[in-house]
């Protein structure tokens, strides 16, 4: 059968062979209501080819067996034939024989056997008989009875059949002679019948040689006859299954990669036709989809501008410099609504989201074609300002955008005014990635909201460079105490009147691996930031105590040295926080009279109730009090009368313009009185030269504090100046 007429035969069971995937439009290939009712079924048709071969294949398996059998049954019979005749012949011959020497030695009278001889003739009559009625073929069947004949003919001419036995007379030679001659010419005929046998066994070797070719010939048709259907069902099955199957694959592998416009062409009323149609429907419904989550996905749901993933995808095509794009120059703002919560909680979230709106529909207007406004999240926006190599139309941009706020929004009922916070960026050689000038804008945009809001600001490289160093520390601070990298230095506390060191202050010390050493003031502030100051602020406590303790305990002449140590106010509001250092405290091997702690003044203010009674749990083991930096803050007198303090330290500003500033001499003096007047010790810090310490002499003053008096210093040099004595001015530790 040809293809056109295979192909036009199976047009007419309803499928059309041959098609192949071009991609048409879903509703091109849509059957109509008449074209979607299965007509044939693969099933069926591929049942009855496959039973058909099966049935083919039994007949063919049987009519072997078959053969093969009667073959076989050919030969074995011609076998048993001539094993028969030939056992019937050979014991006929050897009968014969010996009857004959028995008849050759009556003749030659030598013998008395008449009697078996006799029997011998009975015997041989009864085999020529069996012979005679069970030999296979006529010829041999006559050819025994010819030769019986020519046996029993010889035996009565010389008188030795039956009755002429027992009369028998002695024969001469030639007699004798002539007997043997004629039976052995009877036993000759034995071989006629050989011979036929042989012919029988030639004729039914022939036989079964023609069947055996007959059957192989069968044999030989039926295989050629199941390789044609094969052939033919193979090429059935690769037009009308696999070639469809294939086009529903790569329909499939199509879909995986991303090509969801792709359709299936086969258009069949059978099961690969109700499958091509699940699959194109199918796909055209993941196509529909995926329209939607890709613009999901690239864009904000709310003010349906682009979200941060567009973002990330137009700053990509910054940094590789697409073609007709200023060769990867832009500028990038990050725009932040100033005081949204207010909104929010005056007006709703319905409200605030109302103003994002109108917001993003602001700043379209002001931009330019090209350029790109994407909303990050909350009320934070952003606009990349394309081929924009000097940042003046990022500047532009932004200037448009502070003139188009200046007119009010309308939220229902409510006018509103809204100022924005701007922080913008360019892209230069030193920006590494898209991330890099993301967060440099974001920078610029914190820089501006903290000086101010409602304005714009360029990113500063030198303040980031501080932001970094800052955000360095904060992320080394956590691990600096487990990896002993902080230390302790101490500065002397000198009485002025004597010269001796009658106290130490504790003062905290970052071994940094890359920054070197920092002081207190270049990372406490993030301790505070970071929750690290309860760690810390304990293990200083509890180092520094512990490290005077034996001082006093090994150098009987400081046995009233005492210690500060700065707590902050964080460490007084954290309950957790406060139980360690009570518990630190209640240890009296460290004697906690000996241990002064140090509060700022502004610290103190802040939380003034809960200061004083977190103040008070720990002077309750012994500790004092003192009031850091006092002049400086914002407590009132009323506020320091109310304060359970022992010690003000005072800070070196009043010091330090003491003998210029005749407003700061005052202001010291006061102190000192006020001092007197609450019966508090007095500790003035920052004495730096002989005339301050002079002063301070002159106004009474009792103790100091500075690097003209001794400078802070580790344990073992204080433990060594400590161990010599003092006199009437410490050495500069420095």
């Amino acid at each position: 059968m040809t293809h056109d007429v295979d192909a036009d035969a199976h047009e007419r069971h309803g499928y059309r062979p041959g098609l192949r995937s071009r991609n048409p439009a879903p509703e091109d290939i849509r059957p109509t209501a008449a074209d979607a009712r299965r007509t044939w079924s693969l099933k069926r048709e591929w049942s009855k080819a496959f039973v058909l071969m099966l049935v083919t294949l039994l007949v063919g398996v049987t009519a072997t067996l078959f053969g093969v059998s009667r073959v076989t049954d050919q030969v074995l019979g011609t076998g048993d034939r001539l094993r028969f005749v030939s056992e019937t012949v050979t014991g006929l011959r050897s009968t014969l024989e010996a009857h004959e020497q028995a008849g050759i030695r009556l003749l030659a009278g030598s013998g008395s056997e008449s009697a078996e001889f006799l029997e011998q003739q009975n015997e041989i009559s009864r085999l020529f008989d069996d012979a005679t009625a069970q030999l296979p073929a006529e010829r041999m069947r006559a050819a025994a009875v010819q030769t019986e004949e020519a046996w029993q003919a010889g035996l009565r001419a010389h008188s030795l059949w039956g009755g002429q036995v027992p009369v028998l007379q002695p024969a001469t030679p030639e007699t004798i002679a002539a007997y043997a001659a004629g039976s052995a010419g009877a036993r000759a005929m034995l071989s006629q019948i050989e011979r036929f046998s042989f012919e029988e066994m030639d004729a039914g070797l022939a036989d079964a040689t023609e069947l055996h070719l007959l059957v192989f010939a069968g044999r030989c048709s039926l295989l050629i006859i199941l390789a044609v259907a094969v052939l033919y069902l193979r090429r059935r099955l690769i037009t009308f299954l696999i070639r469809p199957v294939e086009d529903l694959r790569r329909g499939v592998q199509k879909l995986q990669k991303g090509d969801y416009s792709h359709r299936v062409d086969v258009v069949r009323r059978d099961e690969l036709g109700e499958l091509a149609e699940a699959f194109n429907t199918m796909a055209e419904a993941v196509q529909v989809s995926h329209r939607a989550l890709s613009h999901r996905a690239n864009h904000d749901p709310l003010t349906g501008l682009g979200n941060r993933t567009m973002l990330t995808e137009r700053l990509a095509e910054v940094f590789r410099g697409q073609p007709g794009r200023g060769a990867g120059h832009g500028g990038l703002l990050i725009i932040d609504v100033d005081n949204f919560k207010a909104v929010n909680d005056s007006l709703g979230h319905e409200g605030g989201d109302a103003l994002l709106i109108e917001f993003a529909h602001r700043l379209r207007t002001c931009l330019r074609a090209g350029d790109l406004v994407a909303r990050l999240g909350g009320d934070e926006f952003a606009v990349v300002v394309m081929d924009d190599g000097d940042g003046a139309r990022t500047t532009g941009v932004a200037a448009r955008i502070h003139e188009s706020l200046h007119t009010p929004f309308t939220i229902g009922d409510v006018r509103l005014k809204v100022s924005a916070s701007m922080g913008a960026a360019e892209r230069n050689p030193a920006t590494g990635s898209p991330a890099e000038l993301l967060r440099q804008a974001d920078f610029a945009m914190y820089m501006a909201k903290r000086d101010g809001k409602g304005r714009y600001q360029l990113f500063d490289a030198r303040g980031d460079d501080t932001m970094s160093y800052r955000a360095a520390l904060r992320t080394d601070l956590p691990a600096a105490l487990a990896a002993g990298q902080l230390g302790l230095d101490y500065q002397p506390v000198i009485d002025l009147g004597s010269g001796a060191i009658v106290g130490v202050e504790a003062l905290v010390r970052w071994d940094h691996p890359t920054q070197g050493r920092l002081s207190p003031a270049d990372f406490m502030p993030l301790a505070e930031e970071t929750g690290d100051i309860d760690e810390i602020g304990v293990w200083v406590l509890e180092t520094a105590v512990r490290q005077v303790a034996g001082w006093r305990r090994s150098m009987s002449h400081c046995k009233d040295l005492w210690v500060s140590v700065n707590v902050s106010a964080l460490q007084l509001t954290s309950a957790k926080s406060l139980a360690r250092l009570e518990g630190i405290l209640a240890d009296p091997t460290i004697c906690p009279q000996r241990v002064v702690l140090e509060v700022t003044e502004t610290a103190l203010a802040t939380n003034i109730d809960g200061g004083i009674t977190a103040i008070n749990r720990l002077k309750s083991h012994g500790a004092r009090l003192a009031i850091d930096d006092f002049g400086t803050g914002y407590s009132s007198l009323s506020t320091l009368a109310a304060l359970p303090a022992d010690i003000l330290k005072v800070d070196r500003s009043f010091l330090a313009g003491h003998s210029k500033d005749a407003a700061s001499a005052a202001m010291l003096e006061g102190i000192l009185g006020l001092a007197g007047k609450l019966q508090l010790e007095v500790i003035v810090e920052g004495v730096e030269d002989v005339e301050q310490l002079d002063v301070l002499r002159g106004l009474g003053c009792g103790m100091g504090q500075g690097y003209f008096l001794a400078g802070p210093g580790p344990s073992t040099v204080i433990e060594a100046l400590l161990a010599a004595g003092t006199g009437n001015r410490a050495p500069d530790l420095r």
